[in-house]
């Protein structure tokens, strides 16, 4: 049976949940257990982010070690709930490279290879706990002045660094290249198919996390300095992409995009919460555009038509930053069953 699965990102930088006692690692298990609650469904389906450094430097300025504090790991060797939720209750997992602080584009010979060596430390992390996907990230600055061509070109460069890692481990997980916001990459529909391209002959198991968002957050970018026809509105482009890229995507991203906006909840004002207000999942395009608000009505009839109705799953993760833990979830939970819905599975 053909699966709609809506996860949820989770990251070690999240503290809207701290004052409930909840931290990201150490209590997975309990916001596992509210998923299974709150979405219905047994399967939990969680992307996780960790930025808490896997390595310290032993040597200047490309030999790394193992930083023993690194949450993650400790969490992993120690934690028994921890353990018990990833071995005997198997979820869904994706694993999202670090990128805070860290730019393997950089020209810094040391800043590179300490960004490097957190990559694949990560990717062993996602080997460990079974992950399904791990998302790359082929650039993690906005660097505006920079030959986009070079750019593209280190980046794939790095992309091969990691495909060798990928491949001496053996891993079993699915590498997908993330969706950007311009002036990073791949940031729009033609730069996708191309740098899939060459990213596929490097890897031929690579697939692409197609972030919503940040077509959303480049469309707009590339307006305001005239490298986009106006002519050409987000959703045809949406429809574009997907129309060439649909059967290599693995999972989609989406945040809640306002203006500038971008991990606030789907469907509503980024001060509104899902408990006292309704989410805006079926309004006309005037709505929308009246608001300066992505139109998600429009966006999730492609995301339908493009993976069920084609025979694929669709599995899409709402990344939502700055809330807590139960305001996302609710969110995840309406948005699944007005998925199910449009799909005709309820």
């Amino acid at each position: 049976m053909i699966e709609i699965n809506v996860g949820i990102a989770l990251s070690d930088m999240h503290s809207a949940d701290m004052s409930a006692g909840l931290r990201v690692p150490e209590d997975l298990a309990a916001y596992a257990r509210e998923y299974r609650a709150i979405m219905g469904v047994e399967q939990v389906f969680f992307e996780l982010q960790p930025e808490d450094l896997f390595a310290r430097p032993s040597r200047y300025p490309d030999q790394f070690r193992h930083r023993l504090a690194n949450r993650w790991l400790r969490a992993l060797r120690t934690g028994r709930e921890f353990r018990h939720f990833l071995f005997h209750e198997p979820p869904r997992l994706g694993v999202h490279m670090p990128t805070v602080a860290k730019d393997p584009l950089s020209s810094n010979f040391f800043s590179k290879h300490a960004a490097l060596e957190e990559i694949k430390r990560a990717m062993d992390f996602a080997g460990h706990v079974h992950a399904d996907y791990f998302v790359v990230h082929l650039a993690t600055r906005d660097k505006w002045t920079w030959e986009r061509s070079d750019q593209i070109a280190k980046g794939m460069k790095i992309f091969k660094e990691i495909a060798v890692h990928y491949a001496t481990k053996g891993f079993q997980f699915t590498p997908v290249i993330e969706v950007l916001p311009y002036p990073r990459f791949p940031a729009h529909g033609g730069e996708l198919v191309f740098i899939f391209n060459q990213a596929h002959h490097v890897l031929s198991k690579v697939r692409i996390a197609f972030n919503i968002s940040h077509l959303w957050q480049s469309w707009q970018r590339m307006l305001a300095i005239g490298l986009w026809d106006p002519n050409v509105s987000f959703l045809h482009h949406l429809e574009y992409s997907l129309s060439h890229v649909w059967e290599m995507v693995h999972v989609f991203q989406l945040g809640g995009c306002w203006e500038s906006e971008t991990h606030a909840i789907p469907g509503l004002h980024p001060q509104q919460n899902p408990f006292e207000h309704v989410l805006k999942l079926r309004e006309s395009p005037g709505v929308y555009a009246e608001s300066g608000e992505i139109d998600l009505n429009g966006v999730f009839e492609l995301l339908v038509n493009y993976t069920v109705a084609r025979g694929r799953p669709l599995n899409l993760v709402l990344d939502v930053r700055d809330r807590d833990m139960l305001q996302v979830l609710e969110a995840a939970s309406r948005i699944r069953h007005d998925l199910l819905e449009r799909a005709g599975m309820v």
